[in-house]
């Protein structure tokens, strides 16, 4: 694999700005994948126009989020939704590794949630209930 990381604020509030989510998607274009991250998204956030934008560009895209599941339901939409999303919990060392090595394909993602997700846009619906959890 090869492999160039691009910073792009995800981490930081409000989020990335437009210079840096233009960058993104124009080192995204002509790439095999693109993994993109994001960190506790609230309403508004630019963390989901940058998601979206990638998405767009019709690289395949592999989303991480690293505090909590809940950013997998604020990216939902068609069209706008990542090929795959993983939640890491955290974003150390450990967390990182393991989520490359699911990526890589050298290791079965497993894991269960240990809460539900409901969708971003009726809280009332649940989208993935507690104990969910996907593996190949």
């Amino acid at each position: 694999f090869r492999a160039e990381a691009l910073p792009t604020g995800t981490g930081s509030s409000p989020g990335p700005s437009p210079e840096r989510i233009e960058a993104a998607v124009t080192a995204a274009r002509g790439r095999d994948a693109v993994i993109v991250t994001t960190y506790d998204m609230v309403a508004g956030s630019t963390q989901r126009t940058l998601v979206a934008r990638l998405v767009a560009t019709g690289v395949p895209v592999v989303h991480l989020a690293l505090s909590n599941p809940y950013d997998i339901a604020r990216l939902g939409g068609r069209g706008t939704a990542p090929g795959a999303s993983l939640a890491t919990y955290c974003w150390t060392d450990v967390e990182l590794r393991a989520a490359a090595r699911v990526i890589a394909g050298r290791a079965t993602p497993r894991g269960k949630l240990p809460v539900a997700v409901e969708h971003a846009d009726d809280p009332s619906r649940e989208l993935y209930p507690i104990g969910h959890g996907l593996t190949y």
